[in-house]
């Protein structure tokens, strides 16, 4: 097992110690217990829960892939201690390897319901924006979001994010509505 790199304490709004820390491959069934739990709320994930079926090795070589490439990274919020992890939200930011492209990433970020509120998205946004300064040739930061979703607008924008473009319609519902996505950026250096 790879020894994370990166583990910083936070404090939650409610008092709660947790930490963010680069994911291993021993976290690959508390992953997919957090992923499934959060999937249970269609009206804030692209992926809905059925279409979600990884399994436990699958899970270990998605992680691995963080640690093999360049720029990337994932990270976890965990509330549990060293011997019994408690992963209640997970950051993922990858770049892509094209020359031309290879200065930007996109983040994905999903908080557990009992935990939001408490800071953990932020504490997952910080961790990352400071790393991101000072990793090699990234500078641009981006995400996506449902237009609906002005909690997370609101968290996005506080460390700086943008609306940079808006697509009308992007994703189509079993029921026949529609959600629009927000494309955000922040530039870190």
């Amino acid at each position: 097992m790879n020894t994370p790199r990166l583990c910083h304490s936070w404090t939650a709004h409610a008092g709660q110690s947790f930490v963010i820390r680069q994911a291993a491959p021993a976290d690959a069934l508390q992953i997919l217990a957090h992923t499934r739990a959060v999937l249970t709320e269609p009206e804030w994930n692209i992926t809905e829960l059925r279409e979600f079926r990884h399994t436990v090795a699958e899970e270990e070589a998605w992680i691995h892939s963080f640690q093999d490439r360049p720029h990337s990274i994932l990270l976890v919020a965990d509330f549990g201690v060293a011997e019994t992890p408690l992963i209640t939200g997970i950051l993922a930011f990858n770049t892509q390897n094209r020359f031309r492209t290879r200065h930007r990433g996109r983040l994905g970020i999903s908080v557990q319901a009992p935990y939001r509120r408490l800071g953990v998205g932020e504490a997952l946004l910080q961790t990352l924006l400071t790393w991101a300064k000072v990793e090699p040739e990234l500078e641009r930061v981006e995400l996506s979001v449902f237009a609906h979703n002005g909690r997370a607008i609101s968290l996005y924008r506080k460390p700086g994010f943008q609306e940079e473009a808006r697509l009308s319609r992007a994703f189509k519902l079993a029921n026949g509505a529609y959600y629009d996505d927000v494309m955000m950026v922040r530039w870190v250096k």
